[in-house]
This record gives structure tokens, sequence and C-alpha cells, in this order.
């Protein structure tokens, strides 16, 4: 049974801006997860779907670590649409499964799930709204281009592999173009969220309030105030707001009722990194209280694992010693989506990184209950 959050599936085809938009509403105060992300951790060893594709595909698909190769995998079912079927009925029910079990254990009331076969898996059935991503043809051809530095051909051959844009649009509840700016695409969300949630029901959306400051998601303030804190607090201007709310998690802490910093954050497959502190002198006047905020955001969203680049967390030694992270090298990370979280955010001349586990992994310790 889920419990009583609205939950919102967003879905599109390949570079239409789905993902921009699940940031926002996260930003918006969601609760969000990416079915891709969860789809890679049922094949992690422990997960529900590792032995399954091992049994299915023969363990000519591992690796030397006994990791299921995405490589190997793919040139079985990449053009043999049996194949894929069978790996997608391995895959797809204990995501969905994954995917509830998570809504269940949330206090969030409003919940946004990105999933581009959202219609095609069956999770549709569980969400309260469909929203859609649209581009063009073109507009997606070049997101491809400069994002993912593939050729116009192949680009094009990956849009024309998915199904029409028309089959999901014509689902959707609601579409948001995603053509033009970050603040267009920003505003477009807001307005869909106050239609969608004001017209089933008056849901309020999630404020942490907490010991002596407070956490606060920036839709709760009006786009022109927000503009003017930006610009005072970090000296951007506020197209810069627009694209981090696209690209990355802001907080906003209020201190006695002022507007005293921002956390601008990563959330990645259930790691949560500390990108910046701005104003920067914030971070070493109250690293405590930025610690504690980064935290407390954290584990409301259900994050594993916190991570602190060095050029962060060795300003701050004590502190971060204090708050219980370790500096460990990437070879310590045990779990798959840990070492890859911190690997995406190393700088080139770093090998270590400033982590704390908060949770273990969920798929891992809810194993017998999402098959």
């Amino acid at each position: 049974m889920i419990n009583q959050s609205f939950i919102i599936g967003i879905t599109g085809n390949i570079a239409t801006g789905k993902s921009v938009i699940r940031r926002m509403l996260e930003n918006a105060g969601a609760f969000t997860m990416d079915a891709d992300f969860l789809a890679h951790r049922m094949l992690y060893p422990g997960g529900p779907a590792y032995q399954p594709v091992i049994d299915t595909f023969g363990s000519q698909i591992l690796m030397d670590d006994r990791m299921i190769s995405n490589r190997k995998l793919g040139e079985i079912v990449f053009n043999h649409p049996q194949r894929l079927q069978q790996l997608e009925n391995l895959i797809h029910p204990p995501v969905i499964n994954t995917i509830l079990a998570r809504i269940n254990e949330t206090q969030h009331p409003l919940v946004a799930v990105e999933a581009i076969k959202l219609l095609e898996a069956g999770l549709s059935s569980y969400c309260d709204s469909i929203w859609a991503s649209h581009a063009s043809f073109d507009h997606q051809v070049a997101r491809l281009l400069k994002t993912r530095g593939l050729t116009e051909e192949e680009a094009k051959t990956r849009i024309n592999a998915q199904t029409a844009q028309s089959l999901k649009l014509n689902q959707a509840d609601v579409i948001i173009n995603t053509e033009t700016s970050f603040k267009d695409t920003w505003r477009r969300t807001r307005q869909a969220l106050n239609d969608t949630i004001h017209s089933t029901r008056d849901l309020p959306l999630n404020i942490n309030n907490l010991d002596g400051y407070a956490l606060e998601p920036v839709s709760q303030i009006p786009d022109s105030h927000m503009e003017a804190v930006w610009q005072k607090l970090t000296g951007q201007d506020p197209a810069s707001l627009y694209e981090q709310l696209g690209m990355r998690k802001v907080l906003l802490i209020t201190l006695k009722d002022r507007f005293s910093a921002i956390i601008v954050c990563e959330s990645w497959n259930f790691t949560t990194v500390l990108l910046k502190v701005l104003p920067t002198q914030m971070l070493t006047t109250h690293s405590e209280l930025i610690l504690g905020a980064f935290e407390q955001h954290a584990r409301i969203n259900q994050s594993e694992v916190l991570l602190v680049p060095n050029a962060i967390g060795d300003g701050i030694i004590n502190h971060v010693k204090t708050s219980g992270f370790n500096n460990q090298s990437i070879d310590q990370f045990t779990y798959p989506a840990w070492r890859m979280g911190a690997i995406k955010v190393l700088s080139n001349h770093d090998s270590s990184i400033w982590a704390k586990i908060i949770a273990q992994p969920f798929e891992v310790e809810h194993n017998e209950f999402i098959q």
C-alpha cells in the first residue's frame, strides 16, 4: 500500500528535459527518484535482479569484479527485442517495488518519479499525475551533441530508436516544453505544479524547520525575491540561479528569520555531494550549521552517503571529522553507486574524498521485500 504522498510521474524521450523537470520539482520540495538509476541498482551484486539476470544471460556478462557489464549485456539485447524484453521483465518489477517501498518510507507529501518507460512498465498506474517533457527533434539532436559527445548520426539514431514522442504526450496530464531558457522551464514547472496540486487537493510542500534555522525550498519565495537573494549571497546573475535549479539542489538557509546562506548540492543515485556554500565565509563561520543542514536534507531525501570534496572539507577539517566524515579513497567505497558518485565529483588531482555513510544500500537491505 502506498502512503498518502501525491505522486507525479515524469516521462519523455531522450534529451527532452525530463531530468531538468525532476530536479526543479526537487527544488520545489519534492522527494524525487530516477528509475534509470534504480534499474542499475537492481543489477549490482546483492540487488534483486543480479542473479536472475546472470541465470538468464550467462556468466559471460560478468566482469572480473563480479559486476555485470553494461556493455556485454547491451551487446546481447541491442537490436534483439525479445532478449531486451526478457531483461526488462527481470528489472522492471523490482524497480517498481523499490520505488513503492521508498515512497512508503518518505515523509514528503510530494513525490516525483522520472522514468523513460513510465507508461510501458506500468509505473504510471501508481501516479496521481503524468507529466511529459517535450523538445523538438532538432533540440534533441543539439543536446545530445553537446552533453554526450555523440556525432549527429549517432544522436539521430538514438532518437529514432525510441517510440514517438506523441505516444507519451497523448497520455500526459501535463506537458512542459523545455526548448527555451532554464527560467522559462522553472516557471512552467512551478505553474504546472500549482495547477496540479490546487486542482486535486491542498498539498503543502515540505519545509524543514530545524533548531535555530530553517531550510526551505526556494519555490516558497517569489521569483523576484529569490533572484535578489541569489544576487546578494552569491554575486551571480539571476540566469545562473535557474540553471542551478535545473541541474542541482539549491538549499536556502534562514538564520534568525534572515536569508543567510545558500547551499548547492548534487544528489546522484542517493549520494549527496556538498558542492558550494555561498557566501563562502559562511562555511568557516557556521560550518557546524552548514554540515548539519546538509545532512538533515540528505537524510530526509533517503541519501545513503554524504560526500564533501577535499577542496571544501580540508578547509574545515576539524568540523568534518567531528561530524563523522572520514577521508577515504575510491577503492574504500564498497557499494558501486557510492563509488561512482565519488568518482563523478573528484577533481583531477584528488584520489580521495570526505565521506559519511548514513544508511545502508536500500535495495540490499530490502532485497527480500522488493523481489
